[in-house]
């Protein structure tokens, strides 16, 4: 009989089929690594998943069987340690009791027939077909290993705050844990020395802490328009007092001051962190990467207002389309010839033409992208 814990892991993958998504990472369980392992495998592996299960019915069933299917499959195909009979019994006590012969009947087939289906397996399949094909342009001979990256643990930094160092540690322990390209990101400005700073789109705060401790000497007014993320932002920025919080849309945000360092980092379609986010891959698609440039283009025409002679604007998303990087960028100086790029302040891994740019198969970080923009 399936635990409360597994109900609440069904319940993910049925709001998925259901086109939405829940957020859980059961904390509360003492058994919270074997349910995010069942998670992140299953969104990772659910192309492959779908397209195995597909030879084993006519047509797709309704979402809570195919949730309960999921979950079953990619057990019995890719998670060695957990006994298929197993799979197979908690997967089926998760549906109606009339719904329960169908699950057991497919599962039981599946796991039959694994070795077979398994030999038709691609790492391209666990992507879908667009995101494939985009990154094929642009990788080539060199995609499967960046695919095959994207679908490995991702690394854990821990940052020390009084050196402001970062370095690889083992899971997520207590402390300051980043990214390493998101810290990087909001050090891209080097020894400017800024005396104000604003990060227009602050929470959950990562990038503002570390505005704050790399500028200790500035003041950093942090804006998130979320009013449940600003509480958030405000109850973990309370320690530092060189933050101020405020919570408003950048895009609506009313001042006349001007900011010697403007911090945008942009909302994106965030497939740049498929890594810590396997199901992004699955909630993206290219209408949204659209609607992303268009936001972002917005937003960083609505920087300039906040900046004088000398600001210096970082903008950052963590993507890696075009349209959302280097497009945006592009489009921005032949409106704003008042702005130059200049050469961003990181490791020389990151450097590319310009920008700052993570490719996570070469970096060990998730996916980013920024430009440093000098007002001259």
């Amino acid at each position: 009989m399936a635990d409360r814990f597994r109900y609440r892991l069904y319940d993910i993958l049925k709001s998925y089929y259901l086109g939405s998504l829940k957020e859980d990472y059961f904390q509360d369980s003492s058994e919270k690594r074997l349910y995010r392992k069942i998670y992140f495998e299953t969104f990772r592996h659910l192309g492959f998943i779908e397209k195995a299960l597909g030879k084993l019915y006519s047509r797709p069933p309704e979402a809570e069987i195919r949730a309960a299917l999921a979950l079953g499959a990619c057990q019995i195909m890719f998670m060695d340690d957990i006994p298929e009979y197993a799979a197979v019994n908690e997967s089926v006590s998760l549906v109606p009791k009339q719904k329960r012969s169908f699950v057991n009947a497919v599962l039981r087939n599946l796991a039959r027939q694994k070795e077979t289906l398994m030999k038709d397996y691609s790492i391209r399949q666990d992507f879908p077909d667009w995101f494939v094909k985009r990154w094929e342009k642009r990788l080539g001979a060199e995609l499967d290993a960046f695919l095959a990256d994207l679908n490995t643990k991702p690394s854990f930094y821990s940052v020390d705050p009084a050196s402001m160092t970062i370095e690889k540690t083992e899971g997520e322990s207590e402390g300051h844990i980043m990214d390493l390209a998101s810290f990087s990101v909001a050090r891209l400005a080097g020894d400017a020395d800024p005396l104000s700073i604003l990060d227009c789109c602050a929470a959950p705060g990562g990038k503002t802490f570390v505005l704050s401790q790399t500028y200790p000497q500035s003041r950093v007014f942090a804006v998130e328009k979320n009013k449940k993320r600003y509480e958030q932002l405000k109850a973990s920025m309370v320690q530092y007092a060189n933050v101020d919080c405020i919570c408003a849309d950048i895009l609506e945000l009313d001042t006349e001051a001007e900011f010697d360092l403007v911090l945008l980092d942009a909302p994106c379609t965030a497939l740049g962190t498929i890594k810590r986010h396997p199901e992004v891959r699955w909630l993206r698609t290219t209408t949204d990467i659209d609607d992303c440039s268009r936001r972002q283009k917005e937003m960083l025409e609505k920087a300039v207002k906040f900046t004088g002679k000398g600001s210096t604007i970082i903008y950052s998303v963590c993507s890696l389309e075009p349209e959302e990087t280097t497009d945006v960028v592009e489009c921005f100086l032949k409106e704003h010839p008042e702005f130059k790029i200049v050469k961003p302040v990181c490791a020389e891994q990151f450097l590319d033409e310009g920008y700052f740019v993570s490719l996570p198969y070469k970096s060990d970080a998730d996916g980013f992208f920024a430009a440093v923009l000098k007002k001259k």
